[in-house]
């Protein structure tokens, strides 16, 4: 029998023992007493999410992230049709306890395929923090984010494809950001219009036109593992900003080396700070896979880069059409999203590499 829920109202102490009754650790020390809290409201846009404080037989106390489908009907639709829910819990059951970068530990995950729900029980990562994507990540937290991208670019480099149940762009369900890109182009300028000046409409006219031949670029040749939504609000950091876990894998899937750092340095930082560290931050990226004995050059980089960044418009377009209205913090977070990436196409003249 399923263990999943409608939404996080539904977690009672009868229902996470019974969803716990396997795992060990939970056997052996019996919860006897939970208070759920509602947290991250705003800032994930595919899930719920609530910390369980739990207190147990032996009195030792252990805090439980829980997460589950988005109660917002758009994004859960765009949730199901690209197989977020699914591949974040393939994730969980598969690769979590092989990748070499933190991430935390799963208790109990479940995709329910009949009605879509999912459930995931994670460890909470007490004292960690994440930086504020609309305030921008500092520096040193960028640089400390690059060090933890690099073992997940370069631990499946040229062997993702290996893993045969992470998909690539040319998946049935991934295809649908062709159709999509053009179905939400007129919401998306209908409610962020007043950040695209004529140029940027007639940029993304050109991007969305060339949107049909990304799934070929990004799915054949060199493919690695990229987490794909590696933005700061999924970075937990120690408060010395020593050490780094990355949470919320739910976009995850084969693709081109690049596609994270672009993400990362085009979407998560102040405009003035991201032209101020970009080519030092890309010279570490480029580093660390050397480091590991891989041949990357810097012109690859670049190429990739720059694609990834005119293909990422695709947060802003289906994402800023499909959040609730009512919501000021997703409004805020759209809002920059656009303005960075249009920014950045700007800056590096991305657009050169679909003339």
């Amino acid at each position: 029998m399923t263990r999943t829920i409608d939404n996080i109202n539904e977690i009672s102490i009868d229902w996470l023992i019974g969803t716990l009754s396997g795992v060990e650790e939970f056997q052996d020390d019996k919860i006897v007493d939970l208070t759920v809290k509602q947290i991250g409201e705003g800032i994930g846009q595919l899930g719920e999410f609530a910390l369980l404080e739990t207190k147990r037989a032996s009195g030792l106390e252990t805090k439980i992230f829980a997460k589950v489908q988005t109660a917002n009907e758009d994004l859960d639709n765009v949730a199901r049709d690209y197989q977020f829910y699914l591949r974040e819990v393939r994730f969980y059951e598969n690769l979590a306890n092989k990748i070499s970068v933190k991430t935390p530990n799963p208790y109990y995950v479940e995709h329910d395929v009949e009605t879509g729900r999912v459930i995931l029980l994670l460890e909470f990562l007490d004292n960690w923090y994440n930086p504020d994507q609309i305030e921008g990540a500092s520096k040193v937290e960028i640089d400390l984010a690059i060090e933890g991208l690099i073992p997940i670019t370069t631990q499946f480099w040229g062997t993702i494809k290996q893993l045969d149940w992470v998909p690539d762009m040319k998946e049935r369900y991934m295809l649908k950001l062709v159709d999509d890109m053009v179905e939400f182009q007129p919401e998306f300028l209908r409610r962020f219009g007043h950040l695209m000046s004529p140029s940027r409409r007639e940029t993304l006219s050109k991007i969305v036109a060339y949107y049909p031949k990304f799934p070929d670029i990004f799915s054949e040749g060199l493919l690695t593992l990229a987490h794909w939504d590696y933005r700061v609000e999924n970075l937990f950091f120690t408060p010395e900003v020593d050490d780094i876990s990355v949470i919320d894998w739910q976009l995850m899937m084969a693709h081109k080396p690049g596609w994270d750092l672009a993400y990362l340095l085009c979407t998560n930082v102040q405009i003035d700070l991201r032209r101020e560290i970009y080519d030092e931050s890309c010279r570490k990226y480029l580093q660390g896979i050397a480091a590991q004995g891989i041949e990357f050059s810097a012109e690859d980089l670049e190429k990739y880069m720059m694609l990834s960044l005119l293909a990422m418009t695709c947060f802003a377009v289906i994402g800023g059409s499909n959040y609730d209205l009512d919501n000021a913090r997703s409004r805020q977070l759209f809002e920059a999203l656009t303005e960075r990436i249009f920014s950045a196409i700007e800056d590096y003249d991305a657009m050169r590499f679909i003339a």
